[in-house]
């Protein structure tokens, strides 16, 4: 699906070049994880109730089905820095569209699984530090205090984009931008993004996403596990430092090496038991009764997140055309955000009428549907010798 243009590519990941936006990830999942602990919390203080709790996180994810295709069209036209500049600075969106386009710029099919493992870990090192330090700023100041550590780790991604990022928008979308002819008269195009888009692959990834619920931002299914700790009113004090420490826990096992398998074996290899896997994590918060099942089950689901969040990101990279590859990235970002939006929905609801445990063993099942579907419709998009 590529075109096979002679051109100067963008610094890589592992480059001197790379360790600028590399850095802008773990300054940004600080921010967003410290904000991931405080949101639901702070929204469950005001309100009662778990499903309007689940209403206000997938009312977040309205904006991002909007605002991702337009980020990668945008990402094409004007570039990369432009975007991940405007998005640090007004849009969470925009900049998780515009940071995943960057990687793909700076990856090769044979490297592309390590490169976005490296994005992920860093980002997951973050989303480790922010629960624990907005943790302990909630219990000592207040969950309002918390939103200020988010604020300030974007003001520093957008500064550090500005004056250290350069720009990796490949030739070939420079030259269309400027209505330029392509270096290669002979060069074939691309197939066409709805060509694409209705290919198994796609199908195969979308449905994925549509039931995982999948986003840089964590949530979706552990979004529920704080609130049904703060139910039980048990120790109240110190209960968001708890919190905060499940969450840390729960990213932990995202620093396994999972890129370098995804480029060695194969993006399906594990995708498929990590969806799996997170049938089972799921299955598995169901049976919660105290803080040390919760954190079993929340180690479970982050070595299935860790086994499919990167291998997903990396298999739609591949499927990217490159002369469009922010305009394909952020149409995948929309479907993502579509499932974030009635993943906590349905979960939500479901606690209301039939209680936790049934919202998670239906979680369960469809997880494991997702991961057959994934078996038997999405092919492998690895790299061999450099072709795909």
């Amino acid at each position: 699906m590529q075109d096979s243009l002679p051109q100067k590519r963008a610094p890589g990941v592992f480059s001197r070049e790379g360790l600028p936006i590399v850095g802008t990830f773990l300054i940004w999942g600080t921010g967003s994880g410290a904000q991931t602990l405080a949101r639901p919390l702070f929204a469950y203080a005001i309100t009662d109730s778990v499903f309007l709790v689940t209403v206000l996180i997938s009312t977040l994810a309205l904006s991002r089905m909007v605002s991702g295709p337009l980020t990668g069209y945008l990402a094409d036209h004007w570039g990369r820095k432009p975007m991940a500049v405007t998005g640090a600075a007004i849009g969470v969106s925009m900049w998780q569209t515009t940071s995943q386009v960057i990687v793909a710029d700076m990856s090769t099919p044979e490297n592309r699984g390590r490169a976005v493992a490296t994005r992920n870990t860093t980002l997951r090192l973050g989303q480790i530090i922010g629960p624990l330090l907005g943790g302990i700023v909630a219990g000592l100041v207040s969950l309002q205090a918390v939103f200020f550590i988010n604020a300030a780790s974007k003001f520093i991604v957008m500064i550090v984009t500005w004056r250290m990022v350069k720009e990796t928008r490949p030739e070939l979308e420079t030259a269309k931008a400027n209505g330029n002819r392509p270096p290669s008269s002979d060069a074939e195009p691309s197939l066409s993004m709805w060509s694409i888009m209705a290919s198994r692959p796609f199908v195969a990834l979308v449905h994925h996403d549509h039931h995982r619920g999948g986003h840089d931002e964590p949530g979706r299914i552990h979004d529920a596990l704080p609130h049904r700790q703060q139910r039980s009113r048990r120790a109240r004090r110190g209960a968001d430092r708890h919190t905060g420490r499940n969450r840390e826990y729960r990213h932990a096992p995202d620093l396994f090496p999972n890129g370098v398998l995804v480029d060695r074996f194969g993006r399906k290899r594990s995708l498929v038991p990590g969806l799996l896997l997170a049938g089972v994590a799921a299955a598995l918060l169901a049976l919660v009764v105290d803080f040390r099942t919760a954190l079993q089950a929340a180690a479970v689901f982050g070595i299935a997140q860790s086994m499919t969040q990167g291998a997903n990101q990396t298999y739609a990279m591949d499927l990217a055309p490159e002369d469009r590859r922010g305009a394909f990235l952020g149409m995948w970002t929309s479907f993502q955000s579509f499932g974030a939006f009635i993943g906590p929905l349905a979960v939500g609801a479901t606690v209301e009428i039939w209680g936790f445990a049934t919202a998670f063993y239906g979680v369960a099942v469809v997880m494991a549907f997702v991961g057959l579907a994934m078996g038997v419709l999405g092919p492998e998009t690895r790299s061999r010798s450099g072709n795909r």
